[in-house]
């Protein structure tokens, strides 16, 4: 009896039912308990011949439809035994799942894949930890995907450079994420230096772009506003439209922001529709990024209620998406806006969600600013102890990770409560306005110079400098207006 008898008996039989007829003929269970008894009574030795043999047949019947049917083929090649060549199908159905923008699909496969993969295939674990750390950074991590990266590094460094490369960008920037600092970090020091290394001996300039871009956005972290403004824009320009959208988008985020930060407000509106054309290609989770950042260009300037509700905005689109570090960002920017108003009471649990999502998602810089403003905001409802806590530690995690604009933006909160306090305690707000004054000047972040500055005036009348006050106003007001800021007294 021939197949197609076989089939016609069976579909009779009330057994299976036709599924398609075009482009071919295709036959289903009519019930998944029909299949699974129709499953368990096959030998074990027989099953996986037959999980061969479907693999093998589909790769023939569709070679040209590999990278489709790759999650399909890596189920069969399992099932058969053949752990090598299903890990090699699970890496390819990853890569397309991340093409799609299906991450939370692509970790699946990545994570499967690291599994089966034997220690022949180093280049292959390489690919799927790479690809895991793609897939999941902007989702809650597990905290093993910079272990994974490291393991699959130490059995791959004869890898295409290319790979190898992107390997240590990813270490050197999740163990950034998380904290760590070059100078107490031998990993992330490494990870740096050896991602620089590969990138420049590259003779591409395209594919050393990332690498460089993510360590122009370091520099910028660190309070190098300038340099790192300066090296993601060189890095921006090499990319191209053939770039992978996601991390064109991801690196136009950092620029515009610390264009912004500095006050080059042209320039951060440029770089952010440009990002936004990346994102368009993208993701949705690209396209909430991008809005988030131009919240963040909109606070600097001090439109301070479109801040506010843009971010409010990204923050229920990201919580939508599971997109927890992005929830993270808006809830920060809306806090920043909100804060920024001495609106305590409206900030308070959004920074409250962000700060518990910045440890699920180990987004340490953020830490630092959820932090100081959710203390404020504590201390300017009633709660001055809690408050007092908070601010202690965000400074200590600022100055531990280097984190200079999150260690002067802390201060300037704290300055501003301690200034809102009844009676107001102007020494201890005079206090954190200089020092604030100090790191905002040395790392150029004009826009909140501006505005430091004309708190520490304030402070410094209230305390009888009368004439002191005024000339350090006069510059904040001089400054604030050359910016061309929003907020008052600027605008």
């Amino acid at each position: 009896m021939s197949a197609r008898e076989e089939l016609g008996r069976l579909e009779a039989s009330g057994l299976i039912q036709i599924a398609a007829l075009q482009p071919e003929l295709e036959y289903l269970f009519r019930h998944a308990l029909v299949q699974e008894a129709a499953y368990a009574s096959l030998l074990k030795q027989d099953r996986r011949a037959l999980h061969h043999a479907a693999a093998e047949a589909i790769f023939a019947q569709h070679p040209d439809r590999e990278r489709e049917l790759a999650s399909v083929l890596a189920l069969h090649f399992e099932q058969a035994g053949e752990n090598a060549r299903a890990a090699k199908y699970l890496v390819m159905a990853g890569d397309h799942a991340l093409e799609r923008f299906a991450n939370r699909e692509a970790i699946g496969f990545f994570t499967r894949a690291s599994g089966l993969a034997d220690e022949s295939q180093g280049e292959l674990r390489l690919r799927a930890a790479v690809g895991g750390a793609k897939a999941s950074w902007g989702f809650k991590t597990s905290g093993r995907e910079v272990d994974e990266l490291e393991l699959a590094v130490a059995s791959g460094e004869n890898a295409e450079p290319k790979l190898l490369g992107e390997a240590y960008f990813w270490i050197a920037y999740l163990r950034r994420q998380r904290g760590e600092v070059p100078e107490t970090s031998p990993g992330l020091e490494r990870a740096t230096e050896r991602a620089i290394a590969i990138a420049g001996s590259l003779k591409d300039a395209r594919a050393s772009a990332l690498p460089r871009a993510m360590m122009g956005a370091g520099a910028a972290f660190t309070g190098r506003l300038r340099e790192g403004a300066r090296e993601m824009q060189a890095a921006l320009n090499d990319m191209d439209q053939n770039t992978d959208p996601h991390s064109n988008a991801m690196i136009a985020d950092f620029l515009a922001m610390t264009y912004a930060r500095l006050g080059e407000f042209d320039a951060a509106d440029e770089i952010v529709a440009r990002g936004t054309q990346q994102a368009a290609r993208a993701d949705e989770i690209s396209r909430v990024d991008i809005d988030i950042t131009q919240s963040a260009v909109n606070y600097e300037r001090g439109e301070l209620d479109r801040a506010a509700q843009q971010a409010l905005q990204c923050s229920t689109r990201a919580e939508g998406l599971g997109a927890y570090a992005c929830v993270v960002a808006a809830n920060v920017m809306f806090g920043s806006a909100t804060m920024a108003k001495d609106d305590a009471s409206s900030a308070k649990l959004p920074l409250e969600r962000g700060d518990e999502l910045a440890m699920v998602t180990n987004m340490a810089p953020f830490r630092t600013l959820t932090k100081g403003l959710l203390a404020s905001s504590y201390a300017q409802l009633g709660d001055l102890p809690t408050g007092v806590a908070g601010w202690n530690e965000a400074l200590g995690a600022a100055r531990g990770m280097n984190d200079r604009y999150g260690e002067a933006r802390v201060l300037w909160a704290r300055g501003r409560t301690f200034a809102l306090q009844s009676p107001p305690d102007w020494t201890a707000a005079l206090a954190d306005f200089e020092n604030a004054v100090r790191l905002f000047d040395e790392m150029e972040a004009r826009p909140a110079l501006a505005r430091a500055l004309y708190d520490r005036a304030r402070a410094l009348r209230a305390q009888g400098h009368t004439a002191e006050a005024a000339e350090v106003e006069q510059r904040a007001l001089t400054l604030g207006r050359e910016l061309g800021l929003k907020d008052a007294p600027f605008a």
